[in-house]
């Protein structure tokens, strides 16, 4: 995973920038209406969920370094950690997989949309780091 990661996000500054604005994007869109605009907790719809959605501004703080893998997985529906709660929060890989393939049972639209949803993951997560509280 972490390979995938270096490629997708190093490859170019300018593929970099744009996962980034992406990342931006998508944030306020899909994590938002939750985790609020400042990424602190305070979203339109925080309170209808079962369990308060957490700071992401505190990660790094949390684990002392930003957790690449950890975070990554977690947006993407992978080894959701017990202190997440439930699966309020949705599965974003499963999302935007299914977005990419559509009705499609092409082999090729699959390895497309799945290439395209880790660029989107890796966009949000580069996103939530840049929100980061300083140490």
């Amino acid at each position: 995973m972490r390979v995938l990661l270096a490629l997708l996000l190093m490859a170019a500054p300018a593929l970099a920038d744009e996962a980034l604005e992406q990342g931006r994007a998508d944030f306020r869109q899909l994590c938002a209406p939750c985790h609020g605009e400042s990424g602190k907790g305070g979203g339109p719809k925080a309170g209808k969920l079962g369990k308060p959605p957490s700071d992401l501004t505190l990660i790094t703080s949390r684990y002392g370094r930003f957790p690449e893998d950890q975070v990554f997985h977690t947006i993407a529906g992978i080894d959701m950690p017990d202190d997440h709660g439930t699966r309020e929060m949705p599965a974003w890989g499963d999302v935007f997989i299914s977005e990419g393939v559509g009705e499609s049972t092409d082999l090729a639209d699959a390895l497309r949309a799945s290439d395209d949803a880790s660029r989107r993951i890796a966009g949000l997560m580069r996103y939530i780091e840049s929100i980061q509280a300083p140490p």
